[in-house]
Formats: C-alpha cells, structure tokens, sequence
C-alpha cells in the first residue's frame, strides 16, 4: 500500500517524542483504518534494551533487542491483527479466520474477542501446547490439523472465498495486516535519536515483517527524515529455510521447501510449499537492502534461547532467540560501531514446553 506523504507529514515526525507509553496509533496517518474504528490493547511501544552481555562477548557497541515479548499476546503479531481487526470493525465485515503457527492465531483470537468478532482458526497441531490453550481462552473457533503451515493457508485461502471471512493470515494475503509491521521502524527511529540502523535482525518465515520494517523505513526516507536505509537480515531455523537456501545458491526465486518441517522454532516454520512467491518477495528485499540470509541449526536455536535467559535476563521464545545467535553468525561483516537491532519477536512462556 502507498500513501500520500505531505510535508507537513514529515514535519509533524520530526517534532513527535516517543514517550514509554507510545502505541501504533501513534502512527495513525500511516496506517490503512481511520482512528476512531481502532482495536487496541496498547499494542507498539515495545522497549529497546541493550544486550550487554552479548555486546561484550561480541564486541559491538550498539547491539539492541527490539523487544516485542512485552505486546498484549506475547508477540509483535499484535501490530499487524490491531489493524487488520480495526479495519474488519471499520468495515462492518463479520468476522476473521486465519491460519497460523500459533502467535498469528492468539493475537487474532484476542483482537476479535476485544472487538466482539467472531474469529477461526486453522492451525497445525505441532504448534505449543501453550498456544493452543490461548486460543481456546480467547474463545475462538479453533481447527488443529495434521500438516503443515503451508497446508492451512491453502485451507483457509480457499474457505475465506466462500464464507466471506476476513483473511488476516500472516503473509503477504493481507496488505491491511502488513501495514501494522512498519510501526517497528518510526518506533526504532525515534527511539535511536532519530538514527536509521546499520543492521535489522528478523526471525522469518515468510517474511511479512521484514518487509513492513524495510518499508517504514522507506517512508521515513520518502518523507526526507533520513538518508539511509538499513540492511535486513533474514533468520530461518535450519529445518526450514526456503528463503535462505535460495539466497545461498543465488536464486532469484524461492522454491517451497520439501524437506520436513521438523524443528523447535515452530513460529518460522513455513516452507512456503503453496506460495513461494512470497519468499521471492523478501529474499528481493534482503538483496535490495544489501543484508543477507542466515539459518541456525537446531542445537543453537536452543542453546541461544537459554543463553539469552540466564545471561541478559529476557525470556524469548524458539523462534525470537535466533535473531539474537544470527548476529554472531555474521560477526565477521560488522563494524564494532554498527548499530544493530535483534527482534525478539515472542515471548518464551509460550513455547517453553519445547525446551528439549
């Protein structure tokens, strides 16, 4: 989605504060639903903490946790279904269905009993036992199935066309949903002193995310706010890393993966097996932004996730925990005065019965 950036836009940014209790409609003239038909638990405003362990045993001044483990359901899902909600709301349409991974699903099940919408889900059954609980307490319709992520996008997809549901699965199906992923970058801006960083560090799956933040990003530099973008960094477990295996061979397109989904950071499990044009469409914005992709192994992702807890005192879920072990895999391509931002995407209280 594109919006008209008038000056006066740009003047009323560069004169904003960031206060502790910002949230995303902070940002309200740069997202796709009026204010007043906003759905909101005080979503955004997440906390920039320093990794002063991690920067010590790296040697990188400026390495920060974009922490989103704090949102109302535990994970920066809450921007994306704040606005996806606020528009189904704005729009009088009669209810949500989605499929997920499970962070997807508790945010959307929350954001629709808040606004009193009916809300379904299709999710695979190897999502967190705890995740599955939070859907049921947040009262939606819930689906576990037998395959993949992959298998329940198709699913709902096809089911979303005849019951006339709101679509808010997270991919790139969504453009409304997207637009609430750009509110990381102004909050990053502002938060940096109105710095852009060096280096963005983003669990993917199939990347909706990454893109929003490039894209906040851009509009900032649209809006003549700052000259630089930052470099994107993509992080996939191991298991499953269509995106990265494309990057490492060179390849302009994604292929979906066909090699199992069997890996503890469930939340980025998607091989992209019914859409891999959606991995085309961030691996295009990782090479545009000069980053590059990077994948983990299964024993680091549960190493880092411990290591993380014990030594910087913040618990992360599977999937969040490798973007902090990312940037040690690309040490050697950092500047010790980088600034660098991990995103802790989700909070580990809700897949800690993965810990092997």
């Amino acid at each position: 989605m594109e919006y008209d950036l008038p000056s006066s836009l740009a003047e009323k940014l560069q004169s904003k504060k960031f206060p502790v209790s910002t949230s995303i409609w902070e940002f309200d003239e740069l997202l796709p639903v009026k204010t007043e038909y906003s759905v909101t638990m005080g979503e955004g405003g997440t906390p920039l903490l320093s990794l002063d362990y991690s920067r010590k045993e790296e040697n990188l001044s400026n390495w920060f946790l974009k922490n989103e483990s704090i949102q109302p359901t535990g994970a920066f899902k809450d921007r994306p279904l704040a606005v996806a909600v606020s528009f189904a709301k704005e729009h009088q349409l009669k209810g949500i269905i989605t499929a997920s991974t499970g962070n997807t699903a508790v945010a959307a099940s929350a954001y629709a009993a808040k606004s009193g919408m009916y809300c379904k889900i299709y999710v695979p059954q190897t999502a967190s036992s705890e995740k599955l609980q939070l859907m049921h307490v947040y009262g939606a319709d819930v689906v576990p199935i037998e395959g993949n992520f992959s298998e329940a996008y198709h699913i709902v997809k096809e089911e979303a066309v005849k019951t006339q549901l709101f679509n808010v699965t997270s991919t790139f199906i969504n453009p409304i949903a997207i637009e609430g992923n750009k509110t990381v970058a102004y909050e990053l801006w502002y938060q940096l002193q109105k710095q852009v960083p060096d280096w963005i560090v983003v669990p993917i799956g199939a990347g909706p995310l990454l893109i929003g933040v490039y894209k906040g990003f851009q509009e900032l530099k649209q809006l003549g706010l700052t000259k630089k973008l930052p470099r994107m960094v993509g992080v996939q477990a191991e298991n499953v890393s269509p995106i990265v295996q494309a990057y490492r061979e060179g390849s302009a397109k994604v292929s979906g993966w066909d090699k199992g989904t069997g890996t503890s950071a469930v939340g980025i499990a998607d091989p992209l097996t019914n859409y891999p044009e959606d991995g085309t469409r961030t691996l295009s914005v990782i090479r545009e932004s000069e980053g590059t992709a990077v994948r983990i192994c299964e024993k680091e992702l549960l190493q880092e996730r411990k290591d993380i807890a014990s030594k910087e005192g913040i618990l992360l879920e599977i999937s969040a925990a490798a973007a902090v072990t990312a940037v040690k895999k690309i040490r050697g391509s950092l500047q010790e005065k980088d600034i660098v931002i991990s995103v802790g995407t989700g909070h580990g209280l809700k897949d800690l019965s993965i810990t092997k």
